[in-house]
């Protein structure tokens, strides 16, 4: 049969010696280019299009190995999270059909997640915990932001003809984010908090937490360190970097090195000589657990009457010091890795304490002299 596909002139074989067939097939045909011209839909597409359901579009998601909207591969601990946010995505929408959804299921799905109706099955410390666990509002939006992925790949597929979420408002503004300034330690809180641990003979999770205020380190990347990585003749800590961080390494300052100088003595006390600067009291061969570190600042600070400080503030105690002493905001921003540059260290992570700016209004020189005006 001689016909146009695609505006091209070409043979297609009906595969059929039945003419009333054949002109079915070329009545399709032509029904399928008119579609594609006019972005119309065909009743066969659309039957299929009714069958498809969400289960079946997070499959494809995974299978296709989580990419991002330009199809292309995000890092592995992205896709890590990603895993983790669709489990309640998978609980709630699962049956759904992608082109009932609206705007207003959304609605729903957050009193739903709210509500603590989510059952969190995961693992603390090798012991498996069943919980009723609510998101809140910054939960929800990186859920439903991972739902949104799913549905531009299965748009972009052809998979569905619409994309349900597309134009959704967020429910957490920027103003309600808590950053990590905000549960940052001063000095001298910091000081407590060392001094109640080592007084407990908790050196372990001390040394843990000047660590990371002195390095800037993630807890993640602060826990995974081995002594292997440091390097006194260049006075560098190698450091893999989590997020697509930058700068592999963390210049060993004075305080960090008279820090690591007490571990190496603690070390060489113990029987076993672990490999990692904080290793597991249970199992020297991997590093502590990262619920086991929060969990403890938590109790320090309810004790102490302290503000509550997070890991993440120790960076940000990092942060703030680097600053105060002078150094730019971009300079501070490659010590820590980060790969967003001076902006974010501004916004973020950087503060000024009250006692540094006290200091810097009395160097101001107004050039008026000292006699009485």
């Amino acid at each position: 049969m001689r016909t146009q596909h695609n505006h091209k002139r070409t043979m297609l074989s009906t595969k059929t010696a039945d003419p009333i067939r054949a002109k079915r097939f070329l009545d399709r045909l032509r029904a399928e280019q008119w579609t594609k011209d006019y972005g119309a839909v065909l009743p066969g597409l659309q039957v299929q299009e009714r069958k498809v359901t969400v289960k079946q579009l997070i499959a494809d998601y995974v299978a296709a190995g989580h990419p991002t909207k330009k199809m292309q591969k995000k890092a592995p601990g992205t896709v890590e999270r990603e895993i983790n946010l669709l489990k309640p995505v998978l609980q709630w929408w699962a049956d759904k059909n992608p082109s009932a959804i609206t705007l207003a299921d959304c609605d729903k799905y957050r009193t739903w997640r709210n509500s603590g109706a989510f059952i969190s099955r995961f693992k603390l410390r090798g012991h498996e915990v069943v919980r009723n666990t609510n998101g809140g509002d910054r939960t929800v939006d990186l859920e439903l932001d991972a739902l949104s992925s799913i549905f531009h790949l299965a748009h972009r597929s052809n998979k569905i003809k619409h994309h349900p979420l597309h134009g959704r408002g967020k429910y957490v503004s920027a103003a309600d984010v808590r950053h990590c300034r905000e549960v940052a330690p001063d000095p001298q809180g910091l000081k407590k908090l060392l001094q109640y641990f080592r007084s407990r003979n908790e050196d372990d999770v001390a040394d843990c937490i000047l660590f990371m205020a002195l390095t800037g380190l993630r807890i993640g990347e602060a826990l995974a360190r081995r002594w292997s990585e440091v390097n006194y003749n260049e006075g560098i800590l190698d450091v893999k970097r989590e997020k697509r961080g930058i700068y592999p390494w963390v210049s060993i300052a004075e305080n960090l090195k008279t820090l690591l100088s007490d571990m190496s003595q603690r070390r060489e006390a113990e029987e076993t000589k672990s490999e990692l600067l904080f290793p597991s009291p249970f199992n020297p061969t991997v590093p502590r657990d990262q619920s086991a570190i929060r969990t403890r600042i938590k109790t320090a600070c309810k004790t102490l009457k302290l503000r509550h400080v997070t890991p993440h503030g120790l960076r940000s105690f990092f942060v703030t010091c680097a600053r105060e002493s002078g150094v730019t905001d971009a300079e501070t921003a490659m010590m820590i890795g980060d790969k967003s540059g001076p902006s974010l260290i501004a916004t973020t992570y950087g503060s000024i304490r009250p006692a540094h700016l006290v200091r810097q209004a009395h160097r101001i020189d107004f050039q008026l002299g000292n006699e009485k005006l």
